[in-house]
């Protein structure tokens, strides 16, 4: 399953952590009156949703040219961006609020230094 952030292809293993627990869908208070009734308020949600990629020890690696990608990327306030997973697309933004909304380690000291080396990595989106 192919995993594209505007243009830039990540490693398909990448995993979606919070792909099932953050299916927050709606939105709700419950508030008590003075005579002690409740008055609960809902909404639908459409847009929000976190999405968070990474890239650990065991999966879903990043070459540093990705790394290098992915970072210029996050480095555009307010730019709004496509993120393709497999058939379903995204209008996405990173999480800056979230900070960092987008990280990576190499995997060794060898592969800092090698332009091919690989990395782990964390990129945190929202969907708008």
């Amino acid at each position: 399953m192919a995993i594209i952030l505007s243009g830039v292809t990540l490693s398909p293993d990448m995993i979606w952590e919070d792909e099932v627990g953050s299916q927050q869908a709606v939105a709700q208070t419950n508030k008590r009156t003075l005579g002690g009734a409740s008055v609960i308020q809902y909404q639908q949600l459409f847009e929000g949703r976190p999405i968070t990629l990474t890239a650990d020890q065991g999966q879903g690696w990043l070459t540093k040219q990705q790394v290098l990608d992915v970072q210029d990327l996050a480095r555009q306030a307010g730019n709004v961006l496509s993120l393709t997973i497999g058939a379903k697309t995204y209008p996405v933004m990173f999480r800056h609020e979230d900070a960092p909304a987008f990280e990576a380690t190499a995997l060794d000291q060898v592969g800092a230094q090698a332009p091919d080396g690989y990395y782990t990595a964390t990129i945190k989106l929202i969907t708008i």
